[in-house]
């Protein structure tokens, strides 16, 4: 039998080699076409091609340099999908550090998951619903992804928690008469994915708890929930369905934070869905959603400050197609249609010389042509320009039409040395009287560098302004951190962060900066 099974194996190891398309038998520097081509059948599809290429050449994950680089093909497409995309992530990672020889293993994990991280870190699917235009408070943990989990049948289920504590001199973001504190922190959180061949179901849910030590007023207790599912109706078709819950503070920077003797909540309850379909080389989506945001009333020093008239529904839908021909550089067009309805109209800012409030309804649009790019194995991206508008019911507002940008760049400048740029035009609401929008800005960018094995540096820049129409008010901000990660355990870090935000603005009233120093625990299980 011994006999037997040692003449087996190779035999059977070389028809597998035989029976699988001659295209995955490929050197490294072919990899990244072929993943880039099955991932235009869907996430199942990459996966499916990852796994015949680890069959075919597993030399492609002997080392932790060779196997970052598959994993970094891998991962290219990911953000593409539509859907939540930590699943595919995990998946990637899970088949490459199980493929890895046992005795590599450990030291595979570590190049994978830092690959991996700066993927995530860019991929807006991924992060949780931002609050109201501002910077924010604490800074955000990118999602980790790791060869761990808890298998629940055909389910995998991925619980985390962190927990900190931070000093904030400017807790109120004021110019004069800073206030400041310390805070803990505690954010449990888990995820569930479906482990099947075909269709996918993914679902998480998490808390952020807060706590003042001296101003109790403060102390917020934000939670949030999503729901996703992707049918696989064929190769070339598929149907994404899915809804989030929250219930999110405005930070006491936001330029719509009202001056409540606490923070302003607000819950938000969106439902979407869409369609995916490949035409030859050609990737066609369609989709559309519906968001409702409420937000609470807040006591102020002269009373009940009314939020109700900030309540509003809004409504979207899009379409976007994208060439695959060249793997390398993919162009795409896009439209979305943006409907934005509040309950109560006009709101509650009444200024001479009419004295009646503003009507916010208004009607908006988003069109623009980009790419996704691969310059170099190095150097990936998305890129795109064009114009968005809106228009109000108030005839006391103006059309607000402008530019759009977005631009998402990371550079693997070395095995250790990742850089993100990243760019980004929106019109966003407002409550400023007399004023309908106001259109923001941002560029910003982040380095990671692995300093030693399991620890990582981090420093972070962005740069954001805010202009206010039909008001000459304009608002500047600047964000810089600098940070450290170090991890024990595949499941256990702890972090240490420097940050110092600031607003300079028109109205010199609202002028604020703030430092903020952290220390973060995790584990992720």
């Amino acid at each position: 039998m011994a006999q037997l099974s040692r003449l087996f194996l190779p035999l059977a190891t070389a028809l597998l080699i035989c029976l699988t398309p001659a295209r995955y038998a490929l050197a490294q520097n072919s990899v990244s076409k072929l993943l880039l081509s099955d991932a235009q059948n869907g996430p199942r599809a990459l996966l499916d091609g990852l796994d015949r290429l680890l069959i075919v050449n597993p030399g492609l994950v002997a080392t932790p340099s060779s196997a970052a680089a598959l994993a970094r093909a891998a991962a290219t497409p990911v953000s593409d999908f539509i859907g939540a995309n930590l699943p595919v992530y995990q998946e990637i990672a899970d088949k490459i550090i199980a493929a890895a020889p046992p005795e590599r293993r450990e030291a595979v994990r570590k190049s994978v998951i830092v690959e991996l991280a700066t993927f995530m870190a860019t991929d807006i699917r991924l992060m949780p619903v931002p609050q109201p235009r501002t910077f924010g408070t604490v800074p955000i943990q990118t999602p980790q992804v790791e060869e761990r989990g808890f298998k629940l049948g055909s389910f995998t289920v991925y619980p985390q928690l962190q927990a900190g504590m931070f000093y904030d001199s400017n807790i109120y973001a004021t110019r004069t008469a800073t206030v400041s504190d310390g805070v803990g922190t505690i954010s449990p959180s888990i995820a569930i994915r479906s482990n099947w061949d075909h269709n996918a179901l993914y679902a998480e849910a998490g808390a952020d708890l807060t706590g003042y030590l001296k101003y109790g007023n403060e102390n917020t207790v934000d939670w949030h929930t999503r729901l996703e599912g992707r049918i696989d109706v064929d190769p070339a078709t598929r149907i994404i369905l899915g809804g989030i819950a929250l219930m999110e503070h405005e930070d006491r920077a936001s330029p719509d934070a009202v001056e409540g003797l606490t923070p302003t909540r607000y819950w938000e309850v969106n439902g979407y869905a869409g369609l995916v379909h490949r035409i030859g080389v050609f990737n066609i989506r369609v989709g559309g959603a519906l968001e409702r945001i409420t937000y609470a009333n807040v006591i102020g020093l002269n009373g009940e400050i009314n939020n109700h008239d900030r309540n509003h529904n809004r409504y979207t839908a899009g379409i976007s197609v994208t060439d695959n021909a060249n793997s390398a550089f993919r162009p795409f067009l896009e439209g979305l249609a943006d409907i934005r309805r509040y309950d109560h109209t006009p709101d509650d800012f009444a200024l001479p010389p009419t004295n009646v409030g503003y009507y916010r309804n208004s009607d908006g649009y988003r069109a623009s042509a980009g790419a996704h790019f691969r310059i170099s194995p190095a150097v990936v991206g998305e890129a795109s320009v064009g114009i968005m508008g809106r228009y109000y019911a108030d005839p006391r507002f103006k059309p607000v039409i402008t530019p759009a940008a977005d631009l998402n760049m990371r550079w693997n400048a070395t095995q250790n040395t990742t850089a993100v740029l990243f760019l980004d035009r929106s019109i966003e609401e407002t409550t400023l009287a007399g004023s309908p929008a106001y259109v923001y800005s941002v560029v910003g960018g982040r380095v990671e560098q692995v300093i030693i094995p399991d620890l990582i540096g981090i420093v972070r820049l962005a740069f954001a302004r805010a202009d206010f129409r039909q008001s000459t008010r304009w608002d500047n901000e600047a964000d810089m951190s600098v940070g450290a990660r170090y991890y024990f355990t595949s499941s256990f870090y702890i972090g240490a962060d420097y940050r110092y935000t600031q607003r300079i603005s028109e109205d010199s009233t609202i002028n604020f900066s703030r430092h903020e120093v952290f220390v973060l625990v995790g584990a992720a299980f």
